[in-house]
Formats: structure tokens, C-alpha cells, sequence
């Protein structure tokens, strides 16, 4: 029994010099002053006096909860008016955040450190803080909050009664101690004139704290006015008004800067304009740079007599067999190609390379090909990607070079999908930031809106809209023209179907221009090598080009892996009060 009780000892020393070591500093007394008004609203001022020992610590910190849960029910207090000064009047620096539920207010410099007795008087108003029943209006403060992580040794509260008020009105009160959750009640409260006080009769632990709750008669406090009730719920709900204004400027944004300057009527034209390339045609119409405007480029290198596509068969398995397409250079890059096609050119065969068996294959198939140089469709992959971004700027520079865009469409749809995640990411912070709820949906539901319509924010210059209604008349004309009138214009013009082929890719509409021409080609172009032979028919190669095209736009867009609280109720009524409960609080600590 001697040891038990020797050994049990040595522990509560253990412990006593531990929590000595790890809250050496303590709070000598927090005394909290309360004047209530009419309007049931509220100034505090809490005088803290800390004894930091021998510790150098640059101040306190002190965290008063705002919001407070209650099941689905959420309370809101207004807390303002801050100001921090020491015994003498002097303000102290601080500096005031919100986190979480929380109001932070952070006492003393970083630059300066003190010791011994330290006195922090905190003054702040509360608005929103009363509770209202049938009966009686209540004040239920957490006077000192349960978050201290030191022990206080005494703790008062002093309330001020409002206007007309006396202490003999008071219908009842009371008030509690210790750990968030007790129902202690180490403590006392007197009636005096027109106060009433409240105070520990024993120190006050860890994490332990005081809470007072006093009824008041109906009447004496009148509660907010209606002007200011409204005002509490504008405060809340504000951010509903920005929702119609956030749209109305994004239709201004539209609007003044991404429609059009003018609209023209389509009308069906036989040919594109005469000094555009198919990617150009491509991406005036839809205002963007895809893939099938870059890979329209290959076959027109082809129809200009640059390269020549040759259609292997490599495998064969049962009855499912894999294709690749080999092109063969023809002659060099020169003048007479705009810059995005002689890039695409010259990327094509340095990235590209070609295994001597399929080389082999080719030129079997194309003897004229035997000694040119070659690359495989294939070997594009993981390999071609870092040629786009440079080919779709040449097109886009090349188009607002020409007067058709008055700036990059890219950039423009790039700034406004950035101004739109920035609104989305913004409004996520500013809810946590102010507390408010509803900001984090609007903020990204205008968001949303505005990343939409940054895909219609480029616009045309008028000699732009001009040429894309000029653009878009060709493809009306390929989606209409009768049979007779291709017979006729193929008289006057042997190569209409393989010069326009590119462009009508471009616009999307290669399978209705190649079904013009059955029954009319026998032979496929000279640039072309595939499989049909003696069956050629136009929408037979075309499909197999469209193939070899949709393989290339895979293998040349592929990348490698590698790149890629209480509050609300009554303390007097259902179910009792308790430390920690009702209004106020939080704790603090040293730093």
C-alpha cells in the first residue's frame, strides 16, 4: 500500500511539473464588462491580466467564435468595433482575421517580446447576440470561452442593464464552470442598482471557462429596428444582387467586345477565296485552330505536289488488319508555302522516321518514291506535339496579320477562361473569408457563365466576317450542288475534286463533296497510293484518306505520359445550460 501510494505521488508530480513546464504562463484575472442596449445590442470589454513569468512572448491571441451550430440551425453575431490598449489607455498593435467560425485578434509585435504582468483590455460591440422567447429576453455569454490552454485564476462578468432597467426587473440568472459541456457551478452573481455580477469562487482550469445566462422582462429591450433587421439579412443575402449585375456584365463583355461587327446573309459560292489555305478557311468559320485544319495541311501539301501518302497494309490478324500511312517528300519546302504549312512540313519529316521493312512495303507500292525520303504516320506519335503550339500561332498570327482578327483568338479565349476561373476559385475564398455561404455559388455559377462565353468572346474584323461568309458560302454550295452542275464544273476544270478536297475537309464536309463525284472519277489522284485500284470510287478514297488523316491527327496530337458551437437556445429551458454554452467564447493563448 506504502509503494502504491509513494508511486502514485511521484505521478502527480510528474504531472504537476509537466503542465508547469508546458502553461507556464497563466491569466491572473479576466474581468469582462457588458452594456446592453435596447436595441439588443451590446459593447464588451474584457480586461485580461496574464503573468508570463519569465516567458518572452510578444502578446496574446484571442479567438471569438461568430457562428455558432445548432443542428441544421446556424446563428450568426455581428462582431465590430474592435480596439486592443493596455491599462493606460495605449493601444497595443494587433492585427484581425477571420478563420473557420472564428475571430482572431492576434495582440503584441513580432518585433518586440515581453515578460511579467501584462494587462490587455479587448473592447468590441455585438449585434445579434440576444435571444428572444415568449416570456423573457436572454443574455447567454461565454464570458471567458473554454479554449484557454492555461488556467484562469479568477474570472467576472459585470452586465450593465439596458435604459429604464433596474436590477429587481432581472427574472432570473445563473451561471456555470468548468470544461465545455459542465453543469458546475463554481461561481456566484450579486443584484446591485442597475448591474449584476457574476464571479468564480474557484480558479479556473485548462480549458475551462465561465458562462453566465440572466432573463430579462419583455419590454425593456425593444430589439433591432426593422431597418437594421433588414440590413442583417442584405448582409447575408447580397451576394444574389451581384448575381444578375455579374450577368449583365458578361452580356456587356459579349456584347461590346466578342460579337462581330456586322452579319452578312450566306450565299452559296463555287469556290473558297483564292488566297486562303484550308487550315486559314478552317479557322476563320469557327474562330479556332483543330486538328482538322492542321491535318487538311498534309493533304494539301499532297495536292500541291510536296509530299505523296502511301496507304500500307502492315498486319493482318483473321480479318482485322491495322493500316499506316507513309509520306514521301517529294521536294523541299519553298517560298510558296505560308509559314504554318512549311512548319508543318518541315515537322513532319524531322520528327518522323520510317522502319527500313515498311520503307520497303512503300516503295514496292510507288516505285517512282524509291530513293526519296520518307516517314511513317506512326512514328509521329508522342513525338509530333511539340510542333502545334508553334503552327496553330502561325495561323492565328497570319490571320490577324491579314486584318482578319483584330487580335489572336486564342489569347482573347484564354483571358476570359482565365477571368472565369479566377471569379470561380475568388468566390470559394471570399465565403470562407467573409462567411457567407451564398457568395461560393454565385461566385461559380458567374464563373461557369463567363468560361462558356469566353468561346465566342474572339471576334472578326468586317474584311473578316466578310471572307468567313464567303468561306461558309463554298460549304453551302458543296452541301446543295446538284450532280449536272459537278459534271459541268469538271469540264472546265479537271481538278476541281482533289484542289477543293482539302478545304472541304477543313470544313467538315469531305463525305458530301466526294459523293458529288460518283461515277465520274475512275482514277484516284496521283498523290494518293491505297488499296482500291481498279474499284476506285471517290467516297471509297476519301474514307480511306479520312483514315489516314484521323491517324495522323492521333499520332501528331499524342503526348508521352510523363508531359502530363451553442447558441440559439435558452440556458434557463430545454434541457439547462452548461460551460461554454450560449454566445461568446472561443479562448486564446500566448505567442
Amino acid at each position: 500500500m506504502r509503494h502504491s501510494i509513494i508511486r502514485k505521488g511521484w505521478i502527480v508530480l510528474f504531472v504537476a511539473i509537466w503542465a508547469a513546464s508546458s502553461f507556464a504562463y497563466y491569466i491572473e484575472s479576466f474581468d469582462t464588462e457588458i452594456f446592453l442596449f435596447t436595441d439588443g445590442s451590446y459593447n464588451v470589454t474584457e480586461r485580461i491580466q496574464v503573468n508570463f513569468g519569465t516567458e518572452q512572448r510578444h502578446g496574446i491571441y484571442r479567438n471569438i467564435p461568430y457562428k455558432y451550430k445548432k443542428g441544421f440551425k446556424t446563428n450568426t453575431v455581428l462582431l465590430s468595433d474592435f480596439e486592443v490598449v493596455d491599462e493606460n489607455g495605449n493601444r497595443y498593435q494587433k492585427s484581425l482575421n477571420k478563420e473557420g467560425d472564428y475571430q482572431k485578434i492576434r495582440i503584441g509585435s513580432p518585433d518586440f517580446t515581453v515578460t511579467g504582468r501584462q494587462i490587455y483590455i479587448i473592447k468590441y460591440h455585438v449585434e445579434r447576440g440576444m435571444l428572444y422567447f415568449d416570456d423573457y429576453d436572454e443574455l447567454y455569454w461565454n464570458v471567458t470561452g473554454t479554449e484557454w490552454n492555461c488556467y484562469i485564476n479568477s474570472a467576472t462578468a459585470t452586465v450593465y442593464l439596458p435604459q429604464g432597467m433596474s436590477g429587481g426587473d432581472v427574472v432570473d440568472a445563473h451561471c456555470f464552470t468548468g470544461a465545455y459541456g459542465t453543469e458546475e457551478k463554481k461561481c456566484e452573481f450579486s443584484v446591485s442598482g442597475n448591474t449584476v455580477k457574476f464571479s468564480t469562487t474557484d480558479p479556473l482550469g485548462v480549458y475551462e471557462g465561465l458562462t453566465i445566462g440572466l432573463a430579462m422582462p419583455k419590454g425593456y429591450i425593444e430589439g433591432p429596428s426593422a431597418a437594421k433587421q433588414l440590413w442583417w439579412i442584405l448582409l447575408l443575402i447580397w451576394p444574389l444582387f451581384v448575381l444578375p449585375l455579374g450577368l449583365i456584365w458578361i452580356g456587356y463583355l459579349y456584347f461590346s467586345k466578342g460579337r462581330d461587327p456586322i452579319t452578312l446573309s450566306v450565299a452559296p459560292r463555287y469556290e473558297p477565296p483564292d488566297d486562303f489555305t484550308p487550315a486559314e478557311a478552317g479557322t476563320l468559320v469557327d474562330e479556332k485552330v483543330d486538328m482538322r485544319d492542321m491535318t487538311s495541311t498534309i493533304v494539301d501539301l499532297a495536292v500541291k505536289g510536296y509530299i505523296k501518302i502511301v496507304e500500307l497494309e502492315k498486319k493482318k490478324l483473321i480479318f482485322l488488319s491495322t493500316k499506316d500511312y507513309i509520306l514521301f517528300k517529294l521536294r523541299e519546302a519553298d517560298a510558296n508555302l505560308q509559314k504554318h504549312e512549311k512548319l508543318m512540313f518541315d515537322g513532319l519529316f524531322t520528327r518522323g522516321s520510317i522502319e527500313a521493312d515498311d520503307l520497303t512495303l512503300a516503295t514496292a507500292k510507288c516505285p517512282e518514291c524509291s530513293g526519296k525520303e520518307a516517314i511513317a504516320i506512326s512514328s509521329l506519335k508522342e513525338k509530333f506535339y511539340v510542333e502545334l503550339p508553334s503552327i496553330k500561332t502561325a495561323i492565328y498570327v497570319n490571320l490577324v496579320n491579314r486584318k482578319m482578327f483584330p487580335s489572336n483568338p486564342e489569347t482573347v479565349r484564354n483571358k476570359y477562361l482565365g477571368w472565369g476561373l479566377a471569379v470561380a476559385v475568388l468566390s470559394i475564398v471570399a465565403g470562407f473569408i467573409l462567411m457567407n455561404i451564398l457568395i461560393v455559388p454565385v461566385g461559380i455559377f458567374l464563373g461557369v457563365v463567363l468560361i462558356i462565353v469566353s468561346f465566342w468572346m474572339p471576334r472578326k474584323t468586317r474584311d473578316g466576317v466578310t471572307k468567313a461568309v464567303h468561306i461558309r458560302g463554298f460549304e453551302e454550295f458543296i452541301r446543295r450542288v446538284e450532280k449536272d452542275r459537278i459534271e459541268r464544273m469538271v469540264k472546265e476544270d479537271p481538278t476541281i475534286f482533289e484542289r477543293l478536297l482539302p478545304f472541304a475537309m477543313a470544313l467538315g464536309c469531305a463525305d458530301q463533296w466526294a459523293s458529288k463525284f460518283e461515277g465520274i472519277f475512275k482514277e484516284p489522284p496521283s498523290w494518293f497510293v491505297g488499296d482500291a485500284g481498279a474499284n476506285f470510287a471517290p467516297y471509297y478514297f476519301v474514307s480511306s484518306l479520312g483514315n489516314a488523316i484521323s491517324t495522323a491527327g492521333s499520332a501528331m496530337s499524342s503526348r508521352p505520359r510523363s508531359s502530363g458551437a451553442g447558441g440559439g437556445s435558452s440556458s434557463f429551458s430545454g434541457g439547462g445550460g452548461f460551460s461554454g454554452g450560449g454566445f461568446g467564447g472561443g479562448g486564446g493563448g500566448a505567442w
